[in-house]
């Protein structure tokens, strides 16, 4: 029997064929496979060192027996939990399997071919690839000194407008947006354009000056506020995320998204996780000690850095172009700029006392090195 050829290139959607395939970064796995390095520390992803709550791990342990058993599709529970906690209406909540799916699904619910999303360039790309998979222009606007450009985004907007991305604070800068500038983005977009208002690292934001985006929700029927329980709350393994939106979007998601879309672990650990204030304080103070460590050390080094809302610090390479391989061969992973789409620089995490002894060693060492 003759082999029959399959060549999906003939199949394969317009829209899908030209896509970038994300990639997350270098983890310890691959770089011990590659250099053979086993002892090097990841602060490449924006992860929590602390982890998850305790009583989010307790939480899941008491689950396990029940994972025979589909979670529940509505995440009933979850959605009554922040409710209480932010003073919205359970029904204006969407949980999610991470923000990335809620950010497919409106792409999915809203978009058509040719219809246009206005990002800051650069931005986290999930915004991108949700819009192109479904055949949508996504119009970048390119950022000024590291800020998205709120006057540039809207002159942008066209009557083929549907989205606008606004990520605050921005990954992958660490820079926030005003209230003054949510109000002139909230105040200048037309009827029936959605504002998606990404704020996955909000907890982690010191800033008193910056917007509570909650306090806008009432007004503007086309707000949607993304937050995850990926960051600060340290469950980035069980991909759970959440939209806030009117009930009229949320039916809208609905009947895009899969029945069982968060699983039964990821629940659980959620509420769990949003009881433990203690546990996101601890985080948050760990951080800004992290934060101001690194300052000081980057400071003392001379290297270019952009002070961060989040958990993350962007660096300038300065004299050393290749500052992220130098730092790989020292045992530190962090995150090149350039498929970020910000050249020259790298995106360092905030690690926990060991991970940032770690940096600090590699930096020094680097610099020896001249």
């Amino acid at each position: 029997m003759t082999m029959m050829e399959f060549n999906v290139d003939k199949i394969i959607r317009e829209e899908v064929r030209d896509l970038p395939v994300y990639s997350p970064g270098k983890s310890p796995e691959e770089v011990a496979r590659e250099l053979g390095i086993e002892d090097c520390v990841k602060m490449a992803s924006n992860e929590n060192p602390l982890g998850p709550s305790p009583k989010a791990m307790r939480a899941m342990a008491e689950a396990l027996s029940s994972v025979n058993l589909y979670p529940d599709g509505d995440s009933y529970e979850l959605r009554q939990a922040l409710s209480r906690k932010l003073g919205v209406r359970p029904e204006c909540f969407l949980v999610s399997h991470g923000v990335d799916e809620a950010l497919d699904l409106m792409a999915y619910a809203f978009l058509d071919k040719g219809d246009e999303m206005i990002v800051g360039d650069p931005t986290f790309t999930s915004y991108e690839l949700a819009a192109r998979t479904m055949g949508a222009v996504v119009r970048r606007v390119p950022l000024k000194g590291y800020r998205q450009d709120i006057p540039g985004m809207l002159a942008e907007v066209s009557e083929k407008t549907v989205v606008v991305a606004l990520c605050s604070p921005l990954n992958p800068t660490g820079t926030a947006v005003s209230r003054s500038e949510l109000e002139q983005m909230l105040g200048g977009l037309p009827d029936g354009v959605i504002l998606v208002f990404d704020e996955a690292y909000i907890e982690y934001a010191t800033d008193a000056e910056l917007p509570d985006a909650l306090e806008y929700f009432g007004d503007y029927p086309g707000l949607i506020i993304t937050r995850t329980l990926s960051k600060i709350y340290g469950l980035a393994g069980l991909r759970v995320g959440y939209a806030i939106c009117s009930p009229e979007i949320r039916q809208a998601l609905e009947k895009v998204k899969l029945p069982f879309n968060v699983n039964r672990l990821g629940q659980v650990a959620a509420l769990a996780a949003l009881d433990d204030e203690e546990h996101v304080k601890r985080s948050r103070q760990e951080n800004e000690r992290g934060k101001e460590r690194i300052y000081g050390l980057l400071d003392e080094l001379g290297l270019e850095y952009v002070p961060t809302q989040a958990n993350f610090i962007l660096v300038n390479n300065g004299k050393y172009a290749d500052l992220f391989d130098k730092l790989l061969r020292q045992g530190v992973i962090v995150r090149a700029g350039e498929p970020l789409g910000i050249p020259g620089h790298v995106r360092i995490t905030v690690g926990d006392v060991r991970q940032n002894n770690r940096l600090e060693q590699a930096l020094r060492a680097i610099a020896a090195e001249g």
